[in-house]
């Protein structure tokens, strides 16, 4: 095993509930490859953090007193695009959730899921993957849509393997088993999803899947 890869993934917790803030912190710490290097109380704390320690994953509450987990994801993203935002939410926040997803947000997940859930999240966004589940994808799918009533033309013409490449991620395929189903190396996966996301304008995965579908590119 590299070096690399004993190195703990560092995370920055950003939420406003002092109890919910400490209970993240005890569960992702009782994981050894995972350290939390600091915690914020608001958006403009999350952000002077990550400037200072430069964290691998910043995990955000989406509804926050100042600054909101949405202004925080879209300036982290100007500054640091390297750095995985993972977006925690309750129900009833569709409408701001889809503003995180269009401010560049890695993933979402709900603050009812299992410890299992929120590590098997993080592991995947700091290794350059997404994280939707399928009832967030539901309704942001639905705000999305009453959003924007009247599709828009296609930005860019898909090639067969990146339309290929697109399905699978709408399914939910990590990178490598994509590239196995595909049977492409996980280098040629990132360089279509580059590709991809540049035809399609779009900054990231989650707003890809969102933007397919409503747009009839993928079925689910």
């Amino acid at each position: 095993m590299s070096e690399k890869e004993y190195t703990p993934i560092r995370i920055v917790i950003a939420e406003d509930h002092s109890v919910v803030r400490q209970a993240l912190r005890i569960v992702l710490e009782m994981e050894p490859d995972v350290t939390v290097v600091g915690e914020a109380v608001d958006g403009e704390k999350a952000i002077k953090l990550t400037e200072e320690l430069e964290p691998d994953l910043v995990v955000l509450d989406v509804r926050m007193q100042g600054m909101d987990g949405v202004e925080a994801t879209r300036r982290i993203r100007e500054q640091f695009p390297n750095i995985a935002i993972l977006i925690l939410t309750g129900f009833g926040d569709e409408n701001i959730l889809l503003q995180a997803v269009e401010a560049g947000a890695h993933g979402f997940l709900l603050k009812d899921a299992t410890h299992e859930e929120l590590l098997d999240a993080i592991r995947r966004l700091v290794k350059g993957e997404s994280l939707v589940t399928p009832s967030l994808l539901r309704r942001l799918l639905d705000e999305f849509t009453h959003r924007h009533e009247e599709p828009h033309p296609v930005h860019g013409h898909l090639t067969p393997r990146e339309k290929e490449v697109l399905q699978a991620l709408a399914r939910g395929l990590r990178n490598e088993e994509i590239a196995r189903e595909l049977v492409i190396s996980e280098k040629t996966v990132k360089t279509h999803l580059t590709s991809i996301f540049g035809k399609l304008h779009v900054n990231g995965r989650s707003q890809a899947i969102i933007y397919a579908i409503h747009h009839g590119l993928v079925s689910v």
